[in-house]
């Protein structure tokens, strides 16, 4: 039997069996929203920057986030916040400080992708990891 919503069994239909896929595969609405946001979230440029900062250097203050990603520590408190409030960083305190980090789940999946793509090979400083390959920087990258 097929799974054509109610709402939508008048509507003409070529294949059946993969408008009932297609309808299975987008039946957690609530999952694929969340999906959405994430991406969202990971389409504006600076959320994107701090993500990856936060993916790549470990957890961060706003003040340090700011420096990295080119930011006041206000812009960068604002896209915390709204990253905060989508499940994608958390908070948590050091004393005085406030360190946020990813959160884990699809931010962190996706991430690893896109690094693949916009972040290449670089030398971390701060934890003893590198992320370069083993002989060095790829000619033409600082190291």
């Amino acid at each position: 039997m097929h799974k054509v919503p109610t709402d939508r069994r008048e509507m003409r239909v070529i294949d059946p069996d993969q408008v009932c896929d297609a309808t299975a595969v987008l039946a957690d609405t609530e999952q694929v929203q969340h999906a959405a946001t994430v991406l969202d979230a990971l389409g504006e440029v600076n959320r994107l920057s701090i993500l990856l900062a936060l993916q790549h250097a470990g957890d961060l203050c706003v003040s340090d986030l700011a420096v990295a990603v080119g930011m006041s520590d206000s812009a960068v408190s604002h896209a915390l916040r709204l990253l905060r409030a989508h499940g994608m960083v958390t908070a948590h305190r050091e004393g005085r400080l406030v360190r946020y980090r990813i959160a884990g789940g699809l931010a962190t999946r996706l991430l690893e992708v896109v690094s693949e793509e916009a972040v290449g090979p670089v030398r971390l400083h701060a934890h003893g990891v590198h992320d370069e390959p083993e002989g060095g920087p790829e000619p033409g990258r600082a190291g």
